[in-house]
């Protein structure tokens, strides 16, 4: 195995290669003396970290992590922190709830020998009422074992002291009594839940437009941030914030994500901001961030990656190499240089600017061909195309069967709404977002030369929201403001037989000529796929030995390689294919109905089916296939 491979940090939160502490220690060490002034002065703060691609910004934030999590049983006679990682791969208009989700999703990260950081939060808040050293943890494990009425005093105090909302006093008690721990993982995240689960967890549902419900979320991320105590401060770090244009040039993105960081810079008193971007980055982020929104956002200072010197270059080296020996070593004994030769690492590091991604990259190109000093890529220039192209080809290949594995409804909408704009803009580079505010349940609306073509993402599993959702709907298609409307739904999460509601406004949208475009989870996954692609070239995180891949480059190719299921479904959404108007009522229903049955019953026999539906066998295997990406047929 060639040790010099995989250079690219993908997550903080995934296993590095060895650590040198002494590359971009100043930095490091700015981050960690803010978070002091932070804990100091209850006071928030911000830092912008800088670097060219392959400079080791996410391995940075991998050491910071690694520092400031919990690593150890709990105990409040030392300091902690906490760590948030926010891949900033997210449509401008949904930039706080994701933030929520994501805050939400790291803490409850399991934490090897110890309790998750949601749970020190936990702790940490009843140390500050009830004072305690080493044995809080078996003093909770009391209380919550011989006086539960006790500890729901002491949570209601700290609800009260902290003026939380309804449902976040009540989910805050949920976390203390451990009940409920995966529908609250949930809910806190910004999943909708089905009636009957907020019931029984005594929760008040959350409904609303896309700005609503956006500014829900920036107020569960400043309330989530003031439930951490003044002595347990937050390093919140924002990562591939070039994610957020669409194409070059595009403004919505960073104006959102200046304005995010003022509000939290003057609504928290506990955070330290870290946001990473390239060095060539740094203009186009001042150009179109607010002048008082970069102050913020550089409160603490602007911090540049400096390329690697001499004995950082040769410690890198030494660490990764180990104790492998070079091919036919007879003395037992390893070269400085190796694999490199001393010419070689010389003249790389003569011109000052060599990154750790390009002295690793280049290593592993000489550990793989001894004795070769030739350029990496050798060759005509169509060969070096042919070399990319494979490469990428091979990468979104990868990727769709990771991400078909993991997907899951919650995150259809997120995915859409970043992803599709992209989509669209390789196939129909005329075709530009527009913000409407007379559509306020309107997602994405496309400006196009036909009109304006808007697109509603409504996977919501609350019956209700989602009625109240499609009622909206209704009256904004009435305003004729839009050309042609789709409503995006997800059939893993279906309509219910008893929401009665539901059905009928759904069915009174289709008569007005909406579309109902149902993603199948191959098209979901593709698209989940392309969005790390293009945001992973957008931020300088895509290289192939060692040579960075562009933005352009990317587009270009995956308008040739676009994979099938995720083209059909942009065409469709663009209302390009012959069948791509809306489905007649008849199969609307008709989806929904067996969406419901087999999300009660996963798999059944076609005679069962055709029972529960009311039909002949013969009907429900012509349904059946009328939809062969969203129901097998054995």
């Amino acid at each position: 195995m060639n040790p010099f491979r995989d250079t690219i940090v993908a997550s903080p939160w995934a296993s590095t290669p060895a650590d040198i502490t002494e590359i971009h220690n100043s930095v490091y060490d700015e981050c960690l003396d803010g978070l002091k002034q932070v804990r100091a002065g209850s006071r928030s703060a911000a830092v912008l970290i800088h670097g060219e691609a392959g400079s080791g910004k996410t391995h940075l934030l991998s050491r910071l992590r690694t520092r400031l999590t919990p690593q150890a049983p709990i105990a409040t006679d030392r300091e902690e922190s906490l760590f948030v990682w926010c891949r900033l791969q997210t449509s401008p208009r949904m930039l706080w709830r994701t933030l929520r989700r994501t805050i939400v999703e790291d803490w409850f990260r399991p934490v090897p020998g110890g309790r998750s950081q949601i749970d020190r939060i936990l702790f940490h808040r009843l140390a500050a009422i009830r004072p305690a050293e080493w044995d809080l943890e078996p003093w909770y494990e009391y209380m919550l074992d011989e006086d539960q009425a006790g500890l729901r005093e002491l949570i209601e105090r700290i609800a009260d002291t902290l003026n939380l909302d309804h449902n976040l006093a009540v989910a805050f008690r949920h976390l203390a009594f451990g009940e409920h721990r995966r529908e609250l993982r949930a809910w806190l995240s910004g999943t909708s839940l089905p009636e009957s689960v907020l019931n029984r967890m005594e929760l008040a549902c959350e409904d609303g437009t896309e700005e609503e419900m956006e500014d829900h979320a920036r107020q569960i991320v400043l309330m989530l941030c003031q439930l951490t105590s003044p002595s347990l401060p937050i390093l919140l770090s924002f990562d591939q914030v070039e994610a957020l244009q669409t194409r070059p040039g595009d403004s919505e993105g960073l104006f959102a994500f200046g304005q995010a960081v003022s509000t939290l810079h003057d609504q928290t008193s506990n955070v330290l901001i870290v946001s990473c971007v390239q060095s060539s980055f740094v203009t186009e982020l001042k150009q179109h961030v607010r002048g008082a929104d970069l102050d913020r956002l550089t409160s603490r200072g602007s911090f540049a990656l400096k390329p690697l010197n001499h004995s950082q270059a040769l410690q890198l080296m030494t660490i990764r190499r180990g104790d492998i020996l070079p091919p036919k070593s007879t003395t037992g004994t390893i070269p400085v240089f190796w694999p490199l030769e001393e010419s070689e690492f010389t003249a790389l590091l003569q011109n000052g600017s060599v990154s750790p991604r390009q002295l690793l990259n280049l290593c592993a190109e000489r550990f793989d061909s001894p004795g070769e000093i030739t350029p990496i890529f050798d060759g005509s220039p169509e060969s070096h195309a042919q070399h990319i192209a494979e490469f990428l080809q091979d990468q979104l290949e990868k990727e769709i069967e990771e991400k078909t594995r993991i997907n899951t409804p919650d995150r259809t909408e997120e995915l859409v709404q970043h992803g599709l704009p992209l989509v669209v803009d390789l196939l129909s580079p005329g075709t530009h977002l527009v913000h409407d505010k007379e559509l306020p349940d309107v997602s994405l609306v496309f400006e196009t030369r036909q009109g304006r073509l808007g697109l509603s993402v409504c996977t919501q599993s609350n019956m209700n929201s989602l009625a109240a959702r499609f009622k909206r709907l209704k009256s904004q298609v009435g305003l004729k403001r839009l050309k042609r409307l789709v409503v995006i739904r997800d059939d893993r999460i279906p309509i219910s037989e008893t929401a009665k509601k539901a059905r009928q406004y759904l069915e009174e949208l289709e008569q007005l000529h909406t579309a109902v475009v149902s993603p199948s989870v191959e098209a979901l996954a593709a698209l989940d796929a392309l969005r790390d692609l293009v945001s992973n070239s957008k931020s300088g995180d895509l290289a192939f030995r060692g040579e960075t891949i562009q933005q352009e480059t990317v587009a270009g190719w995956l308008r040739d390689h676009l994979p099938r299921s995720l083209q059909d479904l942009a065409e469709t959404v663009l209302g390009r294919l012959r069948n791509s108007e809306a489905e007649t009522d008849s199969m609307t229903q008709a989806r929904e109905a067996i969406s419901a049955l087999l999300y009660r019953e996963p798999v059944l026999t076609v005679e069962q089916a055709a029972s529960q539906l009311q039909q002949s066998v013969d009907q429900t295997l012509a349904l059946v296939r009328n939809f062969p990406e969203q129901i097998g047929l054995l």
